[in-house]
């Protein structure tokens, strides 16, 4: 149950100005949710992270495995641990979230790739960085889950590989080798049509006869999968143009082959904050400059989202998308083109509504000199960003740690230019406590107290 004082532990755990001693009674005394705020702080001594591998409950070695900023040889220590779970999590490596996480040594990777649970090896088809060599040998594993996994992630198979996974005792690993060839071999087209596949509608070059009982389809998704496909012929693409869904009818006028009067005359629906999915064309042209053009200047804005997706887009449709009329189009740029201007970073974080919004704090580009003008905004959004201005003065967070709205007062209490005296105070205010603790300025007197408040001191 969290109390006030299991809020502060918590805080404390992940506060940069910790003693090591401090830090290693939290990692022995303190429920498994504190640890974790110790795990995955910023800066862990190396010995509480020795301290963490010798751990007993292995959800909490575990924990070592799940963030990027944790040493490669560290993990891959714990690629012997008895726990098969805690091995599980080594061979699955950091949350996605840490794509630039040292790559574990080649030598434990040959270990976990070998390791006689069944589910370790099948954890580790889940590695992005996982060599071909290894993958092709987890492709052939005695376990058919562990093949079919390790095919089911290979971006690209040689064709060796998927020719003999057709052949494949298990029905499952089958399917996955289908899914792999059937732009090789067209045989294979029409059993994956008939279980519905909406992907291989999509993209499989199809006969007429494929195309035209695609157009008949019950289900929408697969008219709209074939809408998209583009060997569908000019005058079925016609059919499907004016079809009952509106889905289907969008597939239809995003095709890169129209013209802007042939996609106006279309009935498509767009709302707001759709997103449509990329279809596999466009995917696979991501870097295509000629195309990412005409839709970056499409008057459709599907097309303008669409565009947004690419990390590729030269800097002068950057420029253009940036100033696009369309939140959605605006909001995917920021998301996805690592040279998104500083200013639509702040200006989408400050529109958006959606959580994942604050993500963007971290982008390189993200403009954090000047947010102080932002203090005394009604939006307590803006009010919060006004704290991270590295020339924001003590006066201004001490006002905004007396704000009427919780999140900004937890903001200002983790900040290291607020006032002593006042982030004494925030210790008791249950919105701001777990930051107060967390706070660099945090005396060492009154750490060492929210530990003998819970009794671990």
């Amino acid at each position: 149950m969290e109390t006030l004082y299991s809020v502060r532990l918590e805080g404390l755990a992940a506060n940069p100005s910790a003693p090591e001693d401090i830090l290693l009674r939290i990692l022995e005394h303190a429920e498994h949710r504190i640890r974790a705020a110790l795990v995955h702080r910023a800066g862990v001594p190396d010995a509480v992270y020795d301290a963490i591998t010798r751990h007993p409950d292995p959800r909490t070695r575990r924990l070592l495995t799940m963030d990027g900023r944790v040493p490669a040889g560290l993990r891959a220590r714990l690629a012997a641990d008895p726990d098969p779970t805690v091995r599980m999590a080594v061979a699955w490596g950091p949350d996605v979230r840490w794509d630039r996480a040292e790559p574990l040594p080649p030598e434990t990777v040959a270990r976990l790739a070998a390791d006689p649970d069944s589910r370790v090896r099948h954890a580790l088809c889940e590695l992005a960085a996982l060599p071909a060599d290894v993958r092709a040998g987890l492709a052939a594993d005695p376990d058919p889950a562990v093949r079919r996994n390790a095919l089911q992630l290979w971006r690209d198979p040689p064709p060796e590989a998927v020719d003999a996974a057709l052949d494949d005792p298990d029905p499952d690993v089958r399917r996955q080798a289908m899914l792999h060839g059937y732009r090789r071999h067209p045989e294979l087209v029409a059993p994956l049509l008939a279980e519905g596949c909406e992907g291989v509608a999509a993209d499989a070059v199809l006969d007429r006869a494929q195309a035209a009982a695609l157009c008949r389809h019950e289900r929408a998704g697969m008219r709209a999968a074939a809408a998209a496909n583009p060997s569908l012929p000019p005058d079925l693409v016609a059919v499907l143009a004016a079809d009952p869904a509106a889905e289907v009818r969008l597939a239809v006028s995003l095709r890169p082959e129209l013209t802007e009067a042939e996609r106006a005359a279309i009935d498509y629906r767009i709302g707001p904050r759709d997103r449509p999915r990329p279809p596999p064309w466009f995917r696979d042209r991501l870097g295509d400059a000629e195309l990412l053009r005409r839709c970056a200047t499409s008057a459709h804005v599907g097309l303008r989202r669409l565009a947004a997706h690419s990390p590729h887009l030269p800097a002068d449709l950057v420029t253009l998308l940036a100033a696009d009329g369309d939140f959605t189009v605006r909001a995917l740029l920021a998301e996805h083109h690592p040279g998104a201007p500083g200013e639509l970073l702040l200006a989408v974080t400050l529109e958006s509504r959606h959580p994942a919004r604050f993500e963007r704090l971290g982008h390189p580009n993200f403009p954090h000199a000047g947010l102080a003008r932002l203090a005394g905004s009604p939006d307590p959004v803006a009010r919060m960003l006004a704290i991270r201005d590295p020339a924001a003065s003590a006066e201004v967070v001490e006002r905004l740690s007396r704000d009427g709205e919780p999140r900004v007062r937890a903001a200002a209490a983790g900040d290291a230019r607020l006032p002593v005296a006042r982030l004494l105070e925030l210790l008791d205010d249950p919105a701001a406590a777990r930051s107060a603790a967390g706070n660099p300025g945090l005396p060492e007197p009154s750490m060492r107290r929210i530990l003998y408040d819970v009794a671990i001191l």
